[in-house]
């Protein structure tokens, strides 16, 4: 390797790790609504890998696939959509470029980066890692903004510069007793979002990649940290989603999870018990389980659920009128601004902003995305698999109540979903045993 070359591997490494730390950082530190620290961290990535095409005059191996046509076809069909629907529009225009820069910087980029550093055993040691050290940090702030707000009347995030005053001043309440947490990101939602995706990497890497050196009892205080952090965001979607996702990831591996079961000591099991009887306890002082209910229940009852309910009905209301054409390509980024709908109106899901947004052609495309997405999680047929399709499906199930495409985590799992099954594709190499055993350890 030339000196040039390493000068820039080592950056594309430096800078891809520290992205990944910054991902929670959607919100808090940011410089404007638009401009986060993973943005501009994801920026220079993207920076680098134009220099190293322009250097090296071709893609890394593997590199292409059907995810970056999709992902092709869909920029073309953005810019259809804005050049038909849109033009003019200073809106559309914006939400142009947020389509097509999100999937640029947070997806190709970070692929591109990942495909092209050699010495791939150690590279996703670190991206494990990383992603760790990122939701562990973002779980102990989440905690103490939680505590030290409703019981020492105390918010942390007073001393955290936010992009707006509107994301300043959010303080969401549940049940009309607790002030919600929200961490690093925008909202309550956005974050449990973060966790759902980050959470079942960081599990796995301290418990089943046999690589984590941490001790047992910070193991087993960091998922409790987690769980806790998830329950004082208190995020409706996220206790209904996380047991679906589990349940059906767990369905999938039965038979593999079995054997794997029939395998371990009397110490595994301990330490799950462990875990359990500390949640169970910490549920019990702050009567968690009650609150989980309660909240649920506040939920269906609130006029949230009963906005979003006004929202998909004049999404059918409207799209049910628009011409073939933009049923089949939308009405343009910001079809609601365009049409000069009420932007109140707009619908917080992801598919059905798509769908009005991209039409039907829009929707088959993404759709076609997680299908690639979902077959490169399956074929994984490992314990990293396991754990990666918890995650792909919680992203899946929240963004039908989220549309913040624009945030990184779900197409940052989503490289490296792909990036771990084209490597089983792609390597033959009998000697690199170390490699393959890393995150292709059989779940059995």
């Amino acid at each position: 390797m030339t000196w040039a070359k390493a000068g820039v591997e080592y950056c594309s490494k430096f800078f891809l790790l520290l992205y990944i730390f910054t991902m929670p950082f959607v919100s808090a530190f940011s410089f404007s609504d638009i401009i986060s620290l993973p943005l501009i961290f994801a920026a220079v990535i993207s920076i680098l890998m134009g220099l190293q095409i322009i250097k090296t005059g071709k893609l890394p191996v593997g590199f292409l696939g059907l995810d970056i046509l999709i992902f092709f076809l869909l920029f073309f069909l953005v810019l259809s959509s804005y050049c038909i629907n849109g033009w003019g529009n200073s809106k559309s225009l914006n939400h142009t470029i947020a389509y097509i820069s999100s999937i640029s910087l947070f997806y190709i980029a970070i692929k591109f980066t990942l495909f092209q550093l050699s010495d791939k055993n150690e590279l996703l040691l670190k991206v494990l890692q990383v992603i760790s050290y990122a939701t562990i940090v973002s779980a102990f702030y989440v905690n103490a903004e939680f505590i030290l707000a409703n019981f020492f009347e105390l918010d942390l995030n007073d001393y955290i510069p936010r992009p707006s005053e509107e994301q300043m001043f959010y303080k969401p309440y549940v049940i009309g007793l607790f002030f919600r947490a929200r961490g690093f990101a925008s909202e309550s939602g956005a974050y449990t979002q973060m966790v759902e995706l980050f959470a079942p990497l960081t599990v796995y890497y301290m418990f089943f990649s046999s690589y984590c050196k941490w001790s047992v009892w910070f193991k087993i205080t960091t998922v409790i940290l987690i769980v806790i952090s998830i329950i004082f965001a208190a995020s409706s979607a996220t206790f209904i989603i996380v047991p679906i996702a589990v349940l059906i990831s767990v369905l999938v591996y039965i038979k593999k999870i079995v054997i794997y079961l029939r395998k371990k000591s009397i110490i595994f099991f301990l330490k799950t018990a462990i875990v359990l009887s500390f949640i169970i306890l910490i549920s019990n002082y702050f009567s968690i389980y009650a609150n989980i209910i309660l909240s649920l229940t506040d939920k269906a009852d609130s006029s949230s659920f009963d906005d979003r309910k006004e929202r998909i009905d004049f999404f059918y209301s409207k799209f049910s009128n628009v011409n073939i054409v933009n049923k089949l390509i939308g009405t343009g980024p910001a079809g609601f601004d365009v049409l000069g709908f009420d932007n109140g109106k707009s619908i917080i899901s992801l598919y059905y902003n798509i769908t009005f947004e991209l039409g039907l052609i829009g929707f088959f495309l993404l759709l076609l995305f997680l299908l690639y997405f979902f077959f490169s999680v399956f074929s994984l047929n490992s314990k990293l698999g396991f754990f990666l399709l918890i995650a792909f499906l919680s992203g899946t199930m929240h963004y039908y109540v989220m549309n913040n495409y624009w945030v990184p985590w779900f197409w940052f799992i989503g490289a490296i979903a792909i990036y771990c099954r084209s490597h089983n594709l792609m390597d033959t190499n009998p000697n690199n045993a170390s490699f393959t055993n890393f995150y292709n350890e059989p779940l059995q």
